[in-house]
């Protein structure tokens, strides 16, 4: 018994020696936690939110360090503060300068958008967001391509490299027909074009009224043949039958008073109709442009054109009135029978110095004097501009002839200004075809509204397939939030509602939004509207997903995704893009891996819980565009801390996030 005594003291002695150890490792290790997050608030005092305060420490020297720091941070606050006023009277300046040119923009009245060399859109006004059918065409940062063909855009450039004051040519959007005037943006140092500024202007209400004005001349025309006829078989009796019995002569001459009066009658309806036509000058446009111009005219006609490819090896340019020669054109096939015609072909080819355009149809062609009489009538009212006139102006040729047995042929040589940039749509192909018009409100854009939509710092040229190694601050990005039935999409829940907002150059754009409810199929729980306050009624008559996520993808287009716990609401959209046909092939960061990148010692990762800390002001929760803007806002906000952490690029921002996913992993894991 004496020797197990001295053991059993021993051991106890152990173990008591064992957990004052544990004792001190688990103080040391919780004072190890109080220290990371102090120093993580500090870095958000210094790198995102000079208003956030160290909270509480522990009782002890902590306590008088939290309180010093907390001294400091509000000294330091105030000086900031201090230095912001300077700064911002220094903003002002500039910012002036740059209104003055958007208040310009404004009060012209007509589109206006302003992009650099590369086409990316720096400015437009309210008149440009209401030409353009889709809005999603239309953004700081997007190309102007989707408004203006790549090819117009390219030989505008070598035109205004080559010295040239300013650029006109038509093209087509979505069934409008355009004028493109383009004058050049250029460095104060050595005069080279880093921009341009494109003045946009809808031709096809012009193109209808002329069009209108045609089909009143030909109404006219005919009352009046029909109230001459009469008149002159009248006269010719009255003449021939001198001694016709007086009630018959009345007649007569009731008849004369009658066709006169109706004559008077259509010519005076007629005055409001049909007016002077205005001649347009001769604009730049390509072949491919102007092919469609005229299918489109000729199907106005109801004329069917079929579908052509032309001969040329590259995107030819001419300088043309496309509407006058699509209307010389459309008179002359309305001549020959119209829709009677039975469709025709209509052909561009490209030859030396000139472009070639063949009208072919099977019947024969008018002879040669009976062109020549059409072309010397008036294509409007009398007095207007006649076919020849036109086709004296563009320095062309016409003729018609044989073009195969059974098959005639009018053709037109114009000569073309020998350049040929390269083309978008394919090299040396022109389709010509009846466009749909879409529906568009034809209503005037407002007058002096102020242009909020510009952002000059895009005047320095960016590529997005290197995107990758630019600056976090330089990108584009797409922030989105989803609200949904459910958590479990592999169980049925799917999405109700989308929301996006772009970021560009820093700066959360909430003129340029997307939100769109969403029919998800399905009943949703009452425990998901208590949370985002949509019901099955409400939801209804919105389009089901697949019909969403295109315009979705095409607002996203060339940017990078956002989201607060981004994986959640992908877990929806890519089985749906998939079947929709659709791919989301963008790079995505995630705001909740990059706050637990740069700060691993907080406990919550919540959007309102990084918001508060960034001094975010959180509205709009539980709406799909609301949590959008608020993670937009906590991205600007990440951006400074990123930075001091030496996360400074795409990249880098990717490798700090797959960090923060596998530590995330590790501490959520049974053995973390």
């Amino acid at each position: 018994m004496n020797g197990v005594a001295p053991v059993a003291v021993a051991l106890l002695g152990l173990m008591a020696a064992a957990g004052l150890v544990a004792g001190v490792l688990l103080l040391l290790r919780r004072r190890r936690d109080v220290l990371t997050r102090l120093a993580e608030d500090v870095d958000v005092i210094v790198g995102a939110n000079p208003a956030h305060r160290l909270t509480s420490a522990p009782s002890g020297p902590l306590t008088a360090v939290t309180a010093a720091v907390n001294r400091l941070a509000s000294e330091r606050e105030e000086s900031l503060h201090a230095a912001e006023a300077s700064a911002a009277d220094l903003r002002r300046e500039v910012e002036s300068e740059r209104n003055r040119l958007a208040d310009l923009m404004a009060r012209l009245g007509v589109a206006v958008v302003v992009c650099n060399a590369d086409g990316r859109i720096l400015l437009y006004n309210d008149s440009a967001r209401s030409l353009v059918a889709d809005p999603a065409l239309l953004g700081l940062g997007r190309t102007v391509f989707g408004l203006v063909d790549r090819g117009l855009i390219a030989h505008a450039r070598l035109r205004l490299e080559a010295g040239g004051a300013t650029y006109t040519a038509t093209t087509l959007h979505r069934g409008r027909m355009l004028r493109v005037l383009v004058a050049p943006v250029q460095e104060s140092t050595d005069l080279s074009v880093s921009g341009m500024v494109l003045v946009l202007e809808d031709l096809t209400r012009e193109a209808g009224a002329a069009d209108e004005r045609q089909r009143a001349l030909r109404r006219l025309t005919e009352e009046i043949r029909g109230s001459l006829g009469s008149i002159r078989a009248a006269a010719e009796t009255l003449l021939e039958f001198p001694d016709l019995a007086d009630a018959d002569r009345r007649r007569f001459l009731e008849v004369v008073g009658e066709e006169s009066d109706r004559l008077t009658h259509s010519l005076d309806g007629a005055t409001g109709d049909v007016r002077p036509s205005d001649e347009r000058g001769l604009d730049h446009i390509s072949g491919a442009d102007l092919a469609a111009v005229i299918g489109d005219r000729l199907g106005r006609s109801a004329i069917v054109c079929r579908d052509v490819v032309a001969s040329s090896t590259g995107q030819v340019w001419l300088r043309a009135d496309a509407h006058a020669l699509a209307a010389v054109l459309a008179f002359v096939a309305e001549r020959l029978g119209g829709a009677d015609l039975g469709g025709v072909d209509l052909e561009l080819s490209v030859i030396p110095d000139h472009v070639r355009l063949d009208l072919r149809w099977t019947g024969s062609p008018p002879y040669p004097g009976v062109l020549t009489g059409w072309l010397d009538e008036p294509l409007g009212q009398e007095g207007a501009t006649t076919g020849r006139q036109v086709v004296e102006r563009h320095a062309a040729e016409v003729w018609a002839g044989q073009d195969a047995p059974g098959r005639a042929q009018l053709s037109v040589l114009l000569p073309h200004t020998g350049e040929h940039p390269g083309d978008a749509r394919g090299p040396g192909t022109a389709t010509a075809r009846p466009a749909p018009t879409p529906e568009h409100d034809d209503s005037p854009a407002p007058h002096g509204s102020r242009p909020e939509f510009y952002d000059f710092d895009l005047f320095t040229s960016t590529d997005p397939e290197e995107r990758s190694s630019r600056l976090l601050a330089d990108l584009t990005f797409t922030v989105l939030d989803t609200e949904t039935t459910g958590l479990d999409p592999a169980g049925g829940d799917r999405i109700v509602s989308l929301g996006a907002v772009r970021v560009v150059n820093g700066r959360v754009l909430r003129q340029e939004t997307f939100e769109q409810l969403v029919n998800p199929g399905r009943r949703v729980p009452a425990a998901s509207t208590a949370i985002h306050g949509l019901t099955d009624a409400m939801l209804a008559d919105a389009p089901r997903i697949e019909d969403v996520l295109p315009e979705l993808t095409r607002f996203a287009e060339d940017t990078v995704l956002v989201g607060h716990d981004l994986g959640f609401d992908l877990r929806f959209l890519a089985p749906a893009a998939r079947s929709a046909g659709l791919e989301l092939t963008q790079p995505v960061l995630d705001t909740l891996l990059l706050d637990v990148a740069l700060f691993p010692g907080q406990r919550d990762h919540t959007l309102e819980t990084i918001a508060g800390r960034l001094g975010v002001s959180v509205v709009g929760r539980h709406t799909a565009l609301g949590d959008a803007l608020v993670t937009a806002d906590v991205l600007i906000g990440l951006l400074g801390p990123l930075r001091e952490a030496g996360v400074q690029t795409l990249d880098e921002a990717l490798t700090a996030s797959r960090r923060a996913f596998r530590s995330r992993a590790r501490d959520r894991s049974p053995g973390g």
